[in-house]
């Protein structure tokens, strides 16, 4: 599985600095599992699987294609990805606070944005 493991880092072209920020992990983490000196986790196997689309059996016992099938992506869940994938802190704040208002609150933010964008437009 190291081998793999290093295998889908290169294909991603990520230093293991990356690869470990992406899924929780410290870069010494990925060295060592690469390096055979520590084995990947059920929870980091999932969180590779889940983060780069992955086929887990291909990572955890060489079986099949690497990725798994894409699936169309709409607009919403490329957005919410792109946000993921952001160092925007304050879009990351806004919308946590936005999910915590009621309906009310959530109506106001929501008509006050439509209207900076018409004034915008002008």
């Amino acid at each position: 599985m190291n081998e793999r493991l290093k295998e889908l880092r290169k294909t991603l072209k990520l230093t293991q600095k990356e690869f470990g920020v992406k899924i929780g992990v410290t870069n010494f983490t990925i060295s060592d599992i690469e390096k055979g000196k520590r084995v990947l986790t059920e929870r980091n196997l999932n969180s590779i699987c889940e983060k780069f689309n992955v086929n887990k059996e291909w990572l955890a016992n060489g079986i099949g294609e690497m990725f798994l099938p894409q699936l169309p992506e709409d607009d919403f869940s490329r957005l919410l990805s792109e946000i993921e994938e952001s160092d925007d802190e304050f879009i990351k704040k806004f919308l946590e606070i936005y999910w915590q208002l009621d309906d009310i609150g959530k109506k106001i933010i929501m008509d006050l944005a439509e209207s900076l964008l018409r004034n915008q437009k002008k």
